[in-house]
């Protein structure tokens, strides 16, 4: 029995491999699309089974501008595989396409099948794009609708138990070709509930319809707000909320009921949920001891959470004004000189700690500001201005000497001519002068002869009136020279905006000195009145 099962199995075996190796190629022939429009493109393919070599032509025609594309080459091993050959064309105008294949493949047994198909793809006008945006239904999942639903009514509105933490809102589209947004499950609180459900068109226009979701309040509790003396509703349920940064969960006693809040030992300040008339929910401060609420705020930049509060002191440079952060105005400072520099007050919520900050509106980014700027500026100038009136004093003194060593030396000319006439004037009476020294003049010839010096001395008038024009000159230009220093020094005090008092003393000392003439005048320093 063993031999005959084996001589079946070896039998079997030669009339399977023949099959296996002589296996013939096969093909399909499709596009990419039986239908377009005029102006899109549609592919033409064949796909070829078990072949190593091939030739193959793809034509289209018709509603088109022609296309053609020819394949001939084989596998790199000469073994069968699968090829995919295709061609592509653009619809020119409305009609029919018709591609058409031929050829012939080869298998690795060198079997080869004659190949011919077509395939035809009708060309349509573009269609107009939809412009339906209604909704075909809109409902909350076991709850009625007021009013019911109309495609051309826009809002609606739904009550729930105030035991009801989600509800499920449900929208179909009309159109096929738009898009819906704003159905699925939801969160609520007590109170008022808005959503949104969004239908856009295929061009582009949008349709917005409200379901405003109330869950009921037995005993609501409404408030004023300092801010905008606006009316609020106070959330006795916030399990669905998130706390702020910092704070815990606690509860507070208003009106006799306890309600929910959140407490931060940072800031120091207790948050309760609060609706505005829209449903939109909000945190306020409550102040216990005063029984106010104060909308709270919190604005992030570079890993800073603040809360903004109002100006307590307006800034040397600034001005108050107000800007409008996170869609709230809030009050600000705003530079006199740039209105681009904005300063807010705002307490850091990390670490509890009041400050200025510079509000950067461009990007909504926060810098801290820092007096110590200022004051090291206001050092800085006083050190400059300490310097400049050092220089300055230094330039006066090195014009001073300046001045006094060119009158000494202008002094000294002058001197001069006065011997030089001394001499050619009266050489006889020189001569007489020595002879009556030696012979020991009496006292007699002394006084003749002095009472003769001032004719002697008559030359000497013209010389001491140039040279008192000269000083007067020097005087002048000394003057001159000490104003200029004395508006150097005014030119500093303006770039560097000093003191206007003190360079005033200082150029009226130095130009009311009289010590200063004293010295033009004589050479001799004299003491100052």
């Amino acid at each position: 029995m063993k031999k005959i099962k084996y001589l079946g199995i070896t039998f079997l075996s030669f009339l399977l491999v023949p099959l296996i190796t002589h296996a013939a190629p096969t093909y399909s022939f499709y596009a990419s699309s039986n239908y377009v429009t005029t102006g899109s493109n549609v592919t033409a393919t064949i796909r070829l089974n078990n072949v190593a070599s091939w030739q193959i032509t793809i034509t289209g025609n018709g509603a088109t501008g022609g296309c053609t594309k020819s394949y001939a080459d084989a596998t790199s091993d000469a073994s069968n595989s699968t090829q995919y050959l295709s061609v592509t064309c653009r619809a020119t105008n409305v009609g029919q396409i018709g591609f058409t294949v031929s050829g012939n493949a080869t298998s690795a047994d060198g079997s080869t099948v004659n190949i011919s198909g077509s395939k035809a793809v009708v060309v349509q006008a573009p269609r107009e794009k939809d412009t339906n945006n209604y909704l075909k239904s809109l409902s909350v999942k076991d709850y009625a609708l007021s009013p019911e639903f109309n495609k051309e009514t826009l809002e609606y509105s739904v009550t729930v138990p105030n035991t009801v933490n989600q509800v499920t809102i449900e929208a179909e589209k009309e159109s096929g070709y738009a898009s819906l947004e704003g159905a699925g499950e939801f969160e609520v609180n007590e109170g008022i509930n808005t959503f949104e459900i969004k239908v856009m068109s295929e061009t582009g226009t949008e349709r917005i319809y409200t379901v405003k979701v109330n869950v009921e309040d037995e005993n609501p509790i409404e408030i004023d707000v300092k801010e905008n003396n606006s009316k609020y509703t106070i959330m006795k349920n916030v399990k669905n909320v998130e706390a702020p940064a910092t704070y815990l969960p606690t509860s507070v006693k208003i009106k006799d009921f306890d309600i929910p809040a959140f407490y931060s030992e940072t800031s120091k300040y207790t948050l309760i949920g609060v609706k505005d008339s829209k449903g939109s929910m909000h945190f306020a401060i409550y102040d216990k001891d005063k029984n106010e609420f104060t909308l709270y705020n919190e604005n992030k930049s570079n890993q800073m959470l603040l809360y903004i509060k109002s100006i307590p002191e307006v800034l040397n440079g600034f001005e108050k004004d107000s800007i409008t952060i996170n869609e709230e105005k809030r009050e600000c400072l705003v530079s006199t000189t740039d209105k681009n520099i904005i300063i807010v007050y705002a307490m850091n919520i990390v670490d509890g700690k009041d400050s200025y900050y510079y509000y950067d509106k461009l990007d909504g980014t926060y810098l801290k500001y820092n007096d110590a700027i200022e004051k090291n500026l206001e050092q800085e100038l006083e050190k400059y201005k300490n310097v400049i009136l050092i220089f300055g004093g230094v330039l006066i003194l090195f014009f001073l000497i300046i001045i006094i060593l060119l009158f000494k030396k202008t002094k000294k000319k002058d001197r001069r001519p006065k011997e030089e006439i001394k001499i050619e004037k009266k050489p006889e009476e020189k001569k007489e002068e020595v002879v009556n020294t030696k012979d020991k003049k009496n006292k007699k010839q002394k006084k003749e002869q002095k009472k003769e010096q001032p004719k002697v001395e008559e030359p000497k008038e013209p010389p001491k009136e140039e040279s008192k024009k000269k000083k007067d000159k020097t005087k002048e230009d000394a003057l001159e020279k000490v104003n200029n220093a004395t508006q150097i020094i005014e030119d500093f005090e303006k770039t560097r905006e000093l003191s206007k008092k003190e360079l005033k003393r200082i150029a009226e000392q130095v130009a009311d000195d009289e010590t200063m003439f004293d010295i033009l005048g004589d050479g001799k320093k004299k003491k100052k009145k």
